[in-house]
């Protein structure tokens, strides 16, 4: 990859992976635009590429698209969330029309009964972690992402 950005007479180019040029890039506008570095402390905007590679450890997605957990053992509500991160990410890249999924699939995917699924999902719904679509679906919100991730983050002990 190549990048090229002129913002008001200041030029910056690089090249390289993804990995590499984000940081790159960012360390660029904050540098260039002030405001853009407190705007980017303030604003949430999910690091999907890490959630994901953060999630790849617990769930996967079959070559039918079907979404499942690979290792047992987690709580219902990270489960949950897992599996509709998965929708979300899986609906980002057109692999799924849809984020949301149904109560028998999320079932399904943990491998929990509907039941659990269901009275697990009415207490992440009260505390906004998810949200019910039309339909009946559900998908994880903005707060259910951001709990999601901070849950992969090391606790520090005091």
């Amino acid at each position: 990859m190549k990048v090229q950005i002129d913002i008001d007479g200041i030029h910056f180019e690089s090249s390289g992976g993804p990995e590499e040029l984000v940081p790159q890039i960012l360390q660029f506008i904050s540098h260039t635009i002030p405001t853009y570095d407190l705007a980017r402390k303030l604003i949430y905007l999910p690091d999907l590429a890490g959630l994901a590679d953060k999630v790849s450890e617990f769930a996967k997605m079959t070559n039918n698209n079907q979404l499942l957990l690979t290792k047992n053992g987690l709580p219902a509500d990270k489960s949950i969330s897992i599996v509709l991160f998965m929708a979300h990410l899986a609906s980002k890249f057109v692999r799924r029309p849809t984020d949301s999924l149904n109560t028998e699939e999320i079932a399904t995917a943990v491998s929990k009964a509907p039941k659990t699924i269901r009275n697990t999902m009415v207490n992440m719904q009260k505390a906004g972690l998810i949200e019910r679509t039309d339909r009946g679906n559900y998908r994880i919100t903005q707060k259910g992402l951001m709990q999601l991730e901070n849950s992969f983050k090391p606790t520090v002990e005091t």
